[in-house]
């Protein structure tokens, strides 16, 4: 990963019944163990049922006040999950977006 990233959380899964991040300097370990994630190395986790919207949202929330980067791509990506709660009118607030275009390019873009 891009040295640029280091200190950075890339939200990679947020679609399914787990939330994974990546932050590989682990600058933010505490705030992320506080909301509920467990740190397995480099990654987060958070197991959150599908039909918790509410929760969801306040997740998605504190990691937009974090910085997060929010991976883009097809499906349901990180960035199109926060773009679907914007359009449902339940995040108001712009978001980081990280586009990958090859190992180690990539585009951020705030939404």
């Amino acid at each position: 990963m891009s040295d640029i990233l280091n200190d950075k959380i890339i939200v990679v899964e947020l679609a399914g019944k787990e939330i994974i991040l990546r932050n590989t300097s682990n600058n933010f370990k505490n705030e992320l163990i506080a909301m509920g994630f467990r740190n397995v190395g480099s990654e987060y986790f958070l197991v959150l049922p599908i039909e918790d919207i509410d929760n969801r949202v306040l997740i998605i929330n504190k990691l937009i006040d974090l910085g997060g980067l929010f991976s883009g791509g097809n499906g349901w990506a990180p960035s199109e999950v926060v773009d679907y709660y914007k359009e449902k009118g339940l995040i108001s607030a712009k978001y980081n977006r990280i586009s990958w275009k090859a190992p180690g390019k990539f585009t951020i873009s705030t939404e």
